[in-house]
């Protein structure tokens, strides 16, 4: 630690131009997940952890970069690991497969020449190498989202996901791990969010009918040669939704068993949610003076109130047409695929599987 600060008294500036360089925040990281594995474990264990993680984590980006997917650099978190981020979503669930998939494999190839130099020298620490590369690897092939595993195996069916969450929660259980209980939040959350998406479909879809409806009012508007009629119509909508809402009280619904009860609710709601913002919109219209081109009163120049609620109308409506396609291609794909990332799923996790009991039998030889 005394070290340390003196390092940092003296070369400030070498942090600081790292700090702005492209891989400064995963040098930092690397060097402060480095000091807190050495400090309680020793430095040859911890340059084997971080060396294992990052040819692990690069393995992400090289696969992502033969997708065309950017991703951030490598950031390191002592005793979690290291993560990057990608800076768009892939096109489909095969494609992010592919991107999880290259983490374990090049997570592999990292521990390899560790077997090589174990039968060389007969030194254990090459062991322990390989015992740490090939669990590291093997606990990322657990099939829980936002895992490697999880990513793989949704190309088959995120189904798969409920029977890892299970299978880690009775783990995280028994070992009283923090990290175990954080990974199990995360994966409930993504499950949970994939397992609602029929729901969200279906609201998402009323939606875009209430924003296309909303879109044509508009564009009518200045056709009307009075907007008494459409006034009365709007708030007799906001009437009529109010008393349903009041009619269907606040009671709390249990998911997937009243879901038909809970979306009409949510439909009310965008109901008067709409009226409201119709109405509100329409005598705000009424207001705004109008403008004519040169002067001239036959050339009256589109009111910018009404034209920007259809830009943003239109800009809501093809975010919610992306989803949309979003949820119901997304995790499509071919038999023939699904079988290749089945056996390329197995076989690693076999191959890893085989190196971890082979590194623990040599550790155990050496205790």
């Amino acid at each position: 630690m005394g070290v340390g600060v003196f390092l940092l008294a003296k070369f400030k500036w070498v942090l600081a131009m790292l700090k702005w360089t492209k891989f400064g925040g995963t040098l930092i990281t690397m060097m402060v997940s480095l000091g807190a594995y050495a400090a309680i474990y020793g430095w040859k264990f911890g340059v084997a952890v971080i060396y294992l993680i990052f040819v692990h984590e690069m393995g992400h980006v090289v696969a992502a970069k033969r997708k065309g997917i950017a991703t951030s650099p490598a950031f390191f978190i002592p005793f979690m690991g290291a993560f990057i981020s990608m800076k768009q979503m892939p096109r489909d669930a095969a494609t992010e497969a592919y991107l999880a998939y290259g983490g374990p494999l090049a997570g592999l190839i990292s521990f390899l020449p560790a077997v090589a130099l174990y039968e060389w020298t007969g030194d254990p620490f090459w062991a322990l190498v390989v015992f740490l590369g090939a669990l590291i690897n093997l606990f990322n092939l657990i099939p829980v989202s936002p895992l490697d595993g999880g990513r793989i195996v949704s190309v088959l069916s995120t189904k798969i996901w409920l029977i890892g969450l299970i299978l880690l929660g009775i783990y995280a259980f028994m070992a009283g791990s923090p990290l175990m209980v954080i990974i199990l939040i995360f994966g409930v959350v993504t499950w949970w969010n994939r397992a609602r998406e029929g729901y969200r479909g279906g609201l998402l879809a009323y939606e875009k009918g209430k924003l296309t409806e909303f879109r044509k009012e508009l564009l009518r508007w200045p056709n009307l040669l009075s907007t008494w009629e459409l006034k009365q119509a709007l708030m007799a909508q906001i009437e009529t939704a109010k008393r349903a809402q009041e009619e269907g009280g606040g009671r709390r619904l249990i998911p997937f068993l009243q879901d038909e009860e809970k979306l009409a609710r949510e439909q009310v709601r965008l109901d008067r949610e709409y009226a409201e913002r119709m109405l509100t919109r329409l005598q705000e219209w009424e207001y705004e003076p109008v403008q004519y081109e040169d002067g001239d009163p036959d050339k009256p120049i589109p009111s910018h109130l009404l034209t920007e609620d259809v830009r943003r109308a239109d800009e809501a409506i093809a975010g919610i047409d992306e989803e949309l396609h979003r949820y119901r291609t997304y995790y499509e794909a071919p038999a023939s695929v699904k079988w290749k990332v089945l056996a390329a799923y197995l076989a690693l996790a076999g191959v890893l599987s085989v190196f971890m009991l082979y590194g623990h039998r040599i550790m155990e030889l050496h205790r």
